[in-house]
């Protein structure tokens, strides 16, 4: 009985196998086959794909045709399907994949067109994710090192042709175009060789690729092979001859060549390649291959003259490749890198200087690739300033970069930064720190802004933040601290002891004998950020023969100066233009204006102030200005800076050509003073 019972489900279970079988080809069909596929695809990107299967065979291989296929675009963009594919056919062996083996007898596709494009604001549309999806899917994935478990794998007759596709980068302007696209695979195994032969029209130059790899199995599980390849054009030529090694590593020689990288550039479609300042780029290293990382070592790299050789890897087994370089760079000039001055405008809002870019700042390359880089550099000449050897450090992770040079040498003394982008916020957010000790002034100020106006060693410590998208709108919004002092030097253009000494002088230009500088010990202040103005309330100057100290603002993002010094006399000025007369009312100097022309002119309305506080002078200076006396000499006498008979005797010395001061203040002067005074 229990025999026959056996037997009896045996039967029932091969007739309802039969059952099965028979019915397969009326249950998948191609509609049901393209609707699954399509809901799978949906489900895991959130695009739409439209199949059409025009034939569909299980037995004895799995046989179909497709008519046609198109993967759409970011949902809502509004731009055409980002893939189509063309009439395609495949066959692969049934029997074989149920045991494992994927034995593709045959694979053609006939027409495939891909539309790729990032975004202005760094997104390609090839990554994946529905709403919602974005943060997971932006963030990396950790880098594995066991080898791929991959099955086995035969491909027969593969070819793919009439490949077309364009590439858009809307950030930078960059365009591609492919056309005439054809690639052939061969690879019986993945114990035998596999052979890739290509060839296309790249923005209208050919460009052909040729590969073989010996064993594709060992490479995928990163053991040692053979691997040929080489990529070209009439523009560049890049060839690789890696063999086993006996650390059991595949590696060998790896050469690249571009002659003449304006011409190749402008043939990749980059913005402004007649621009670029090298012209040719030739690497040679020893490259390690694997499926999923690579290695370069001993490389030498050329720009032009520039020289450079060390190491460096690349990792592509996360979602964002991640590189390492460590290089030890030859001097550099840097001159070749800078624009040239711009030409004088013609109007004052043509000046460079007038304001800031608004010009888009793209960082979206930061998040595209993480980075741990150490350049030793053995000098820098930038414009005329020279940077001894340093060492710089870059740290990208996950869109945040960190920049690092500590101690470098220049111009007498030493200065750190340390830069940090955070490219993972909407708008980027920068940051500042820097220092510097023992650096000559007045060098940096005549390489870089072309003036001359100080002198002396500059002590810097900054820490500054801000957020934006571009050079006006970081700077709108720097904030934090920064502190600066020079020392032993010198404020070219002013000379601050004679304006204290006789103030009128000034004011009508009759000190153009005179020496303008004003020698100091020490002269700085803290500045506090907010918003792109800088604040100051301690500013301050010592001078051998007075001190000052100072308020007021610097608009970074208006580029303008809003500054009030109080000089006071310490002693004799004696060889800056004669005594001082303690008693006289200290006159403060107000700077301002723009940073290309400031305006450095005495304040005489604390002039009158102080007098209406005295009123023994104020009733002095009533009778002298009744009596016919000169407002300039009668202001000198409230400031003790008149003439020796209080100036209402002689002849009033005849003004010579006015000075920086008499342009402003000359003709005000007289007039405002009788208007003071009722005249």
């Amino acid at each position: 009985m229990k025999q026959l019972l056996i037997a009896l489900i045996v039967i029932v279970g091969i007739v309802a196998v039969a059952v099965a079988v028979a019915a397969l080809p009326f249950i998948l069909t191609g509609n049901y086959v393209a609707e699954k596929v399509a809901a799978a695809v949906k489900e895991r990107t959130g695009r739409d794909l439209t199949l059409r299967i025009n034939s569909l065979s299980l037995f004895p291989d799995l046989k179909a045709r497709v008519e046609s296929a198109t993967l759409s675009d970011v949902p809502d963009s509004g731009r055409p399907a980002m893939l189509e594919l063309g009439p395609t056919e495949f066959e692969v062996a049934l029997w074989p994949l149920l045991r494992g083996t994927v034995q593709v007898d045959r694979l053609t596709v006939d027409g495939l067109r891909a539309n790729l494009l990032v975004d202005v604001a760094g997104r390609p549309n090839w990554e994946f994710g529905r709403e919602g999806d974005q943060v997971a899917n932006d963030a990396p994935q950790p880098a594995s090192q066991e080898p791929l478990d991959l099955p086995d794998i035969q491909l027969g007759d593969v070819r793919l042709g009439g490949v077309e596709a364009t590439y858009k980068d809307e950030g930078t302007g960059q365009t591609l175009q492919v056309a005439d696209g054809a690639l052939a695979v061969s690879m019986p195994n993945l114990d035998m060789p596999a052979e890739l032969n290509g060839d296309a029209k790249v923005n209208n130059r050919a460009l052909v690729l040729k590969a073989r790899v010996e064993s594709p199995r060992a490479l995928a599980e990163q053991r040692p092979t053979t691997v040929q390849g080489q990529v070209s054009s009439d523009l560049f030529n890049a060839s690789l001859e890696a063999r086993p090694e006996a650390d059991g590593r595949t590696g060998g020689p790896l050469s690249v060549s571009v002659p003449d990288l304006r011409a190749m550039a402008a043939w990749l479609g980059m913005p402004n390649a007649e621009s670029l300042s090298l012209r040719s780029v030739n690497l040679t290293g020893k490259a390690t291959i694997g499926s999923r990382n690579a290695q370069l070592d001993e490389f030498q790299l050329a720009l032009d003259d520039i020289k450079a050789n060390g190491s460096a890897a690349a990792d592509w087994s996360g979602r964002i490749p991640a590189a390492t370089v460590r290089t030890s760079v030859a001097p550099v000039d840097l001159n070749r890198f800078i624009p040239p001055a711009a030409s004088q405008p013609a109007s004052p809002s043509a000046s460079p200087s007038a304001g800031w870019s608004d010009e888009p700042i793209d960082v979206s390359a930061l998040r595209r690739m993480n980075l741990d880089a150490v350049i030793e550099s053995q000098g820098l000449l930038v414009r005329d300033i020279k940077f001894g050897p340093s060492r710089t450090t870059l740290r990208l992770q996950d869109g945040i970069l960190a920049a690092d040079a500590s101690e470098v040498p220049v111009l007498g003394g030493r200065t750190s930064t340390a830069l940090r982008i955070d490219a993972t916020r909407q708008p980027a957010g920068y940051a500042l720190k820097a220092s510097s000790e023992g650096i000559q002034a007045e060098l940096v100020l005549a390489a870089l802004a072309g003036t001359d106006r100080l002198r002396g060693t500059v002590s810097l410590n900054a820490d500054l933040a801000a957020v934006g998208t571009s050079q006006k709108a970081v700077v709108s919004g720097l904030n934090g601290t920064a502190r600066i002092v020079l020392r032993n030097g010198a404020l070219r253009g002013v000379n601050i002891a004679a304006i204290l000494r006789d103030p009128v002088a000034a004011a009508t230009g009759r000190q153009q004998g005179i020496t303008q500088e004003t020698d100091f010990a020490e002269f700085g202040g803290t500045f506090r950020l907010d918003g792109g103005v800088a604040r100051t309330g301690d500013l301050h100057m010592l001078a051998p023969l007075f001190r000052m100290d100072g308020e007021g603002t610097v608009s970074l993002a208006d580029r303008r100066l809003d500054l009030r010094l109080n000089p006071k006399a310490t002693a004799t000025l004696q060889g800056q233009g004669g005594q001082f007369d303690r008693s006289g009312l200290t006159i403060p100097i107000l700077v301002s204006g723009t940073f290309d022309a400031p305006s450095i002119q005495p304040d005489f309305s604390g002039v009158v102030l102080s007098a209406i506080k005295d009123p023994a002078k104020a009733a002095e200076a009533v009778r002298r200005l009744k009596e016919g006396g000169s407002p300039a000499d009668i202001l000198g006498g409230l400031t003790g800076a008149g003439g020796k008979d209080g100036g209402s005797s002689g002849a009033r010395p005849a003004a010579p050509e006015a000075g920086p001061l008499g342009n402003v203040l000359k003709g005000p002067l007289e007039q405002g003073v009788k208007g003071l005074f009722g005249r």
